[in-house]
Order: structure tokens, then sequence, then C-alpha cells
């Protein structure tokens, strides 16, 4: 009886998969992988239009600008967990107590 020394194991739990069930899985992660794809263009536009704005907001100190400069960078933090942004407003005075509210 001869012995080969490098055979490979057979680990086979179950039947062959099927050629249904390979194009299934096949499938599932294109659409896994496109969906990633997404997630990545919807960051980068988002960083784009968060950077076109903030640029915007350096020149003019519009108001307004500012509460869309914390949504987008809350958008950006939701995308990419490991997106961080600090934003500081200069423009700004410190709050201060207001003496009516006795």
């Amino acid at each position: 009886m001869e012995r080969r020394m490098f055979q490979r194991p057979v680990w086979r739990l179950g039947p062959a998969p099927t050629a249904s069930e390979v194009s299934e899985a096949r499938f599932r992660r294109f659409v896994k992988e496109l969906d990633a794809y997404e997630r990545r263009l919807t960051f980068q536009r988002t960083l784009d239009a968060f950077l076109d704005l903030y640029s915007t907001w350096k020149r003019t100190r519009q108001r307004p600008l500012k509460l869309r400069l914390v949504m987008l960078a809350f958008e950006l933090h939701r995308l990419d967990h490991e997106f961080r942004c600090e934003l500081f407003f200069p423009d700004e005075r410190p709050c201060e107590k207001s003496s009516s509210a006795t």
C-alpha cells in the first residue's frame, strides 16, 4: 500500500455547493463591495462639500453657514467613525449670562 505524505484531507461536511448557490454567493459579495464603494464615494463627496463650505465661511463669516458645517461634520462622522473635526468659530464672543434671567 503506497501512502502519500502531502495528501490534503477532505473536510467537506456536506454536498458541494450548486451552481446557483455559488452564483448567489458571488452576487452577495458584489453587493457588499458595491455598498462599500458607494459609502466611500458618499464620504468623499460630503468631505468635498464640507471643505468648500468651510472655505466659503472663512471668506465671508456668514452665520447660516456654521450650522451647515456642523451638520456636514456629523454626517462625515456617521459615514466614517474615525473622522474627527473640531470646529472653532473665532468670530463670536464667548457666551455671557443674561442679567434678565432672574
